[in-house]
């Protein structure tokens, strides 16, 4: 019997290759982490960290969360870690001091003001709200720069965060919230990743003489 293809996902270990990546001294290299480092940690589609506001970013209940518009306009909000929010913020703080600095006039009330932005020559700011190509091109940079064999796309880091959730115990309905699927038979695809991790692992013991 022909086995269904499985969608691939990275490992942690790969994960923190490719987030070594980014050169974090400069302003892409802080919008490039943060991300790259949002996109794996919350399970975003391409389409949601693209149009993603500064307003999008808040608190709830003195945890730091982002409220995402996805499929069909669903409405969700999703928990921010430590590490994601003070990514995003250093990544604010150059955009202000670039502002200021002439290279990128980001006129409007701030709060309406998109998170991402798309950079142009020599790593300068656009006045162009991050596009889907930049995104793309950001996943097969980073790829090719950590000697990552696997291919890498917006739906990789989506299956990526879905598999560690499961690995970790989270219960499927958890996950299926948080990826913003509508049915949960979308998400339980996810769990014959898991199994086959699990039979791989176990077929990889040798123990006998």
């Amino acid at each position: 019997m022909k086995r269904k293809r499985v969608s691939e996902f990275l490992t942690e270990d790969e994960i923190g290759a490719v987030l070594r990546v980014p050169d974090r001294r400069t302003l892409q290299g802080k919008r490039d982490y943060a991300i790259l480092l949002l996109m794996f940690s919350t399970g975003l589609r391409k389409a949601e960290v693209c149009s993603l506001r500064v307003s999008h970013v808040s608190t709830y209940r003195n945890q730091p969360v982002i409220d995402v518009i996805g499929k069909g306009k669903r409405h969700r909000r999703v928990a921010l870690n430590k590490d994601v929010v003070e990514a995003v913020l250093e990544y604010q703080k150059a955009m202000k001091l670039v502002e200021t600095q002439g290279i990128a006039s980001l006129r409007g009330d701030h709060t309406e003001q998109y998170l991402f932005y798309t950079m142009g020559e020599h790593g300068k700011c656009d006045v162009q709200p991050l596009t889907h190509k930049a995104v793309d091109c950001l996943l097969r940079r980073v790829r090719k720069a950590a000697l990552i064999a696997k291919r890498i796309t917006p739906h990789t880091t989506r299956h990526s965060f879905a598999t560690t959730l499961l690995d970790k115990g989270v219960d499927l309905k958890t996950v299926q919230e948080l990826l913003g699927h509508s049915h949960i038979r979308t998400t339980e695809k996810y769990l014959h990743t898991t199994d086959e991790k699990k039979m791989d692992a176990v077929a990889r013991l040798q123990f006998a003489l």
